[in-house]
């Protein structure tokens, strides 16, 4: 059983699949579940594993699964096993404690443009342990020799690119590609991907243009206004590497469930 389920855990990091682990961390008394004994839980609702069977580890796995609508966050629940048979409730005797704690690999970001600005970023992110992929129609800016430590860099057109490469709410784009032709066409696919964070590069005039655009076109309205453009805070950069810090730290916070956008404040 337990070989099983490191296999499952090993299957759920390696294709960054959310999920609840929880233990079995203190028995007292007697108990059906066993100090150590653990279950997973998805957020499908379905389960590997046991902590012990029975009406606990249903309200366990109900548990975790509100674990997953705040996308974070530990919990370490007490059951009393010492209850009247007329109760309903267990009446082994004991008392048992089990850990919760939500689990999810490392966020992808998901760049598109490897020119000055997105190579700093891809290099910051990776420094940072996000997971990273860039993507350039260039085979000179795609090329992996720039980009040490850094997992997929991909050269291909742009057209079809956010599909074609599978993405997921958990994941951020960053678009910076060296065109406003190119932004849009990538903007147009992301828009309309499952991905939370949408971000990109460019004037408040061109958003305007852009957002004006993809309305008319028929995208949703809430959805396109979502998108962090002019990406990342501003704080006064210029350089390519302050750039990209202005933009990864967008992403840090949003993913800490703190929204900052690109406000021009007076400093006094």
């Amino acid at each position: 059983m337990a070989t099983e389920l490191f296999k499952e855990l090993q299957e759920a990091f390696n294709g960054r699949k959310p999920f609840v682990l929880c233990t079995v961390v203190e028995v007292d008394g007697s108990s059906p579940g066993k100090a150590g004994q653990r279950m997973i839980v998805f957020e499908d609702g379905e389960t590997d594993g046991t902590i012990g069977g029975g009406v606990n580890e249903e309200r366990t796995r109900l548990a975790a699964l509100a674990l997953f609508a705040e996308r974070g966050g530990a919990q370490l629940l007490s059951y009393n096993l010492a209850n009247d048979i007329e109760s309903g409730e267990p009446v082994c005797g004991g008392n048992v404690k089990v850990f919760i704690e939500y689990m999810a690999d490392r966020t992808r970001i998901v760049i598109f443009g490897g020119g000055h600005i997105g190579c700093a970023l891809a290099r910051l992110a990776s420094q940072m342990r996000f997971h990273v992929t860039l993507i350039d129609d260039r085979p000179e800016y795609a090329d992996q020799s720039r980009y040490p430590g850094i997992e997929h860099v991909i050269c291909r057109p742009y057209p079809g690119s956010v599909s074609a490469i599978g993405i997921e709410a958990t994941d951020a784009i960053v678009i910076v590609t060296p065109g406003h032709r190119h932004d849009l066409e990538v903007l147009e696919q992301a828009v309309a991907s499952p991905a939370e964070y949408v971000g990109m590069i460019g004037s408040a005039r061109k958003v305007v243009e852009m957002k004006k655009s993809l309305i008319k076109s028929g995208a949703d309205p809430k959805r396109v206004e979502s998108v962090f453009a002019p990406i990342g805070i501003h704080l006064g950069s210029n350089t390519p590497e302050e750039i990209a810090l202005e933009i990864l730290a967008q992403i840090v916070a949003f993913r800490n469930g703190i929204t900052l956008r690109h406000t021009r404040t007076q400093v006094k």
